[in-house]
C-alpha cells in the first residue's frame, strides 16, 4: 500500500492532520518555510516538528545552497541542528549528484528531489539514495510521461531489489494521487488539506443522510448511547 507525507513545514496543519490520517512523515522545501511564515528560529521550528511527529516518522529537509561542498556543509548543519534522522532533499543535478554521493558516504539519508526526467531518476537511483521524488505535477507540464518514469523506476527497483523508495512528490489533485499509485509509487506527499476535500463529495453526504432518515425514522433524536440494552 502507498504511503502518505504530509507536504508541508506548518506545524499547525500537522496538528490538525495528524489524528486523521495515517502518515509517514513530512517533506518541506524552501517555498513551503516561506508559506508558513518560519523566518526566525527556522531550526527550532523544525525541531518542534520532529517532536510533533515523533522519531518513527521520515522528515525531509531540504538545502538551498547550489555547490555540492555547500549542499553537504548545509546536510550535516542541519542534521546538526534538527537530528540526524532527517532526510536531506538534494537536487538531481551535477552537483547535486556529487553532494549525495558524498552524503551517502556519511551515511546520511538523502531525498533525490526535483526529478521530472527519467535519466535524472535513473542517475540518482544508481547512487543508492534513500528516496527518489518525482515532480509529477511538473511533469504532466512539460508533456513528460510521468506514470511511465515512475513505473520504470518500480521495475528497476524491483527487479535489482533496491532499498530506494519512491516518493512521488508536486501532487496536485486526487486524480494524481491515483495515478501514482496505479503507476506503482511506494509513497506520496501532498498538502493534508487534500485528503480532507476528498472526504467531501457530495455523494458521500447522501449516503450519510439516508443512514440518518433511517434511523431518525425509528427513534428520533434518541442517541444511540441513549438506547437501552
Amino acid at each position: 500500500m502507498m504511503k502518505v507525507l504530509f507536504d508541508t513545514a506548518d506545524i499547525t496543519l500537522i496538528r490538525q492532520y495528524k489524528d486523521m490520517f495515517a502518515f509517514e512523515g513530512v517533506t518541506t522545501n524552501p517555498a513551503l518555510i516561506r508559506k508558513a511564515g518560519i523566518v526566525e528560529n527556522t531550526f527550532k521550528k523544525f525541531q518542534d516538528i520532529r517532536k510533533e511527529i515523533g522519531s518513527d516518522r521520515s522528515l525531509h529537509m531540504q538545502v538551498v545552497s547550489h555547490d555540492a561542498d555547500e549542499m553537504v556543509r548545509e546536510a550535516m548543519w542541519m542534521c546538526e541542528k534538527v537530528d540526524r534522522e532527517i532526510s536531506v532533499k538534494i537536487p538531481v543535478t551535477p552537483d547535486g549528484m556529487r553532494a549525495m554521493k558524498e552524503l551517502k558516504k556519511k551515511g546520511v539519508s538523502v531525498t533525490a528531489t526535483t526529478v521530472v526526467t527519467q535519466m535524472q531518476a535513473l542517475l540518482a537511483l544508481e547512487l543508492n539514495v534513500d528516496y527518489i521524488a518525482p515532480y509529477y505535477d511538473q511533469m504532466c507540464d512539460i508533456g513528460i510521461n510521468g506514470d511511465e518514469l515512475i513505473n520504470l523506476l518500480a521495475q528497476t527497483i524491483e527487479k535489482e531489489r533496491l532499498q530506494t523508495k519512491i516518493l512521488s512528490a508536486n501532487i496536485k489533485n486526487m486524480e494524481q494521487y491515483r495515478r501514482v499509485c496505479l503507476a506503482g509509487s511506494h509513497m506520496i506527499t501532498l498538502n493534508p488539506q487534500l485528503l480532507e476535500e476528498a472526504l467531501k463529495m457530495p455523494q458521500f453526504g447522501k449516503a450519510v443522510k439516508f443512514f440518518d432518515d433511517a434511523w431518525m425514522e425509528m427513534h428520533g433524536s434518541t442517541r444511540l448511547c441513549e438506547l437501552e440494552s
